[in-house]
């Protein structure tokens, strides 16, 4: 990978980008396990893509829809708003340290059913970046199929730093 760096063009070619595993992930992000919903993160300029492994040992499954396990549509949005502060961590608002919030969204539905076994391939791109605030669009797969979309995921910075794209 060179010296790019995440999210930097690498010279005469496309877009750098940098993979996470979990624990790396967790190092950066200021979710932890048990809240901790991203397994492994492909981190580019312009978006994530990650994965997170419905384990069914979640504790939300044992009192969300008992005997028919179903994962809360919070926790499926929460995963895209980690990989939303994961872009920010590495590339948007690089090597500061402020705390990330989730700000707002638009546009979010919950398609199908997610429970333990599946996995969960989450795209997420980054729309525009405004001030302290970079909204996102994103889209939730399970074996290929959509279950969550949202048209705008927005988290802030709360530092005072401004989110940048290279």
């Amino acid at each position: 990978m060179g010296d790019e760096g995440p999210g930097r063009a690498a010279a005469n070619g496309p877009p750098a980008s940098s993979v996470f595993s979990r624990s790396q992930i967790e190092s950066l992000l200021p979710q932890k396990p048990p809240f901790l919903f991203l397994d492994e993160a492909v981190v580019e300029e312009r978006g994530v893509r990650a994965g997170y492994l419905l384990r069914g040992e979640e504790d939300f499954f044992r009192g969300h829809y008992p005997g028919n396990p179903t994962t809360p549509a919070a926790i499926v949005f929460e995963s895209l708003g980690q990989a939303g502060c994961l872009w920010l961590r590495t590339v948007g608002a690089k090597g500061r340290s402020g705390e990330i919030l989730f700000a707002a969204s638009d546009g979010a539905r919950f398609l199908r059913k997610t429970g333990p076994g599946d996995r969960l391939a989450l795209e997420l791109r980054v729309a525009r970046v405004l001030g302290r605030a970079a909204c996102f669009s994103g889209i939730v797969r399970v074996g290929g199929l959509e279950v969550a979309r949202v048209k705008r995921l927005t988290l802030i910075v709360l530092d005072g730093s401004r989110p940048e794209l290279g």
